[in-house]
């Protein structure tokens, strides 16, 4: 029999996915793609299904379980990611790691409402399958879909979406646990929480911090559109330093007595310097 198509759509979905993991996991702007990529492939799978009906009812649970279903469980974790990042206190360490406990007491919350599901998927069980994943008419006693914009009976069947968001929470509290990780290895050894490269920021918080004000009221990233949050956490993920506490230390900044810029003073000296022993 020849491979369908939604086959070939969900194989290519995930090399997709894959080459953008590999290329840069946490970057919002990869996460926001990964997104739009996911919703595409969605409304691709949907055409596909309006125009070639399943050919049996084997087929029909297949598509809703795993094909579909796979597409929409990266959906769902890639907004949940976007949505913990943009949400993540920056503060302090310390809120980072509650906010991270809070989240995973949601899942775990979530998880325990749906324990008989969970179960059914973790032993593999299909004798309810033809219920959950084919599209017959919406049963209110076996419906969990209260997501509007995820109830469209000719694509959504009675379990496909809570299934996916159990596959994307189990996810989910990997990636949690990876950042809890991290932060903890960063307070009891020193270990980087960002490792992209090896450029690290060698000078003190406060230099940084008056580089990055300097930045942001000269309007020269985004045209001054972007706010000091995104900035620091721009400078943190790149040069491997904890900018946290960045709105004390420009608080202390601007209490000084005599140069409340002595670094971008120093930078200006010394870049005259450079620049006049070119010419001698």
């Amino acid at each position: 029999m020849k491979k369908r198509e939604y086959i070939t759509i969900v194989e290519v979905f995930n090399k997709e996915l894959v080459k953008l993991e590999r290329e840069d996991f946490l970057s919002l702007d990869k996460i926001h793609e990964a997104i739009i990529m996911s919703r595409l492939k969605l409304s691709k799978l949907k055409k596909y299904t309006i125009l070639h009906p399943f050919e049996n009812q084997e087929e029909e649970i297949a598509f809703f379980k795993n094909y579909k279903g796979s597409v929409l469980s990266s959906l769902i974790y890639y907004e949940e990611v976007r949505n913990f990042e943009i949400n993540s206190p920056e503060l302090s360490i310390a809120s980072k790691k509650e906010y991270i406990l809070r989240q995973e007491q949601k899942i775990k919350k979530f998880f325990k409402k749906h324990d008989s599901l969970v179960q059914y998927i973790s032993l593999n069980l299909t004798n309810l399958d033809p219920i959950f994943y084919t599209l017959k008419p919406m049963n209110e006693s076996w419906s969990v879909c209260n997501e509007s914009y995820h109830t469209d009976p000719s694509f959504y069947t009675n379990h496909d979406l809570l299934l996916a968001k159990i596959r994307a929470f189990k996810k989910l509290l990997g990636y949690l646990k990876t950042k809890y990780n991290a932060i903890d290895n960063f307070l009891k050894y020193g270990t980087p929480l960002y490792q992209h490269s090896d450029i690290k920021w060698t000078g003190s918080k406060t230099e940084l911090v008056e580089l990055i004000y300097g930045l942001h009221t000269s309007k020269v990233i985004n045209n001054g559109k972007t706010d000091i949050k995104k900035i620091s956490r721009f400078f943190e993920k790149t040069l491997d330093v904890d900018l946290s506490d960045i709105y004390k230390i420009y608080s202390e900044i601007k209490t000084r007595q005599k140069t409340p810029t002595k670094f971008l003073e120093e930078m200006t000296i010394n870049l005259r310097e450079e620049i006049e022993k070119t010419f001698r």
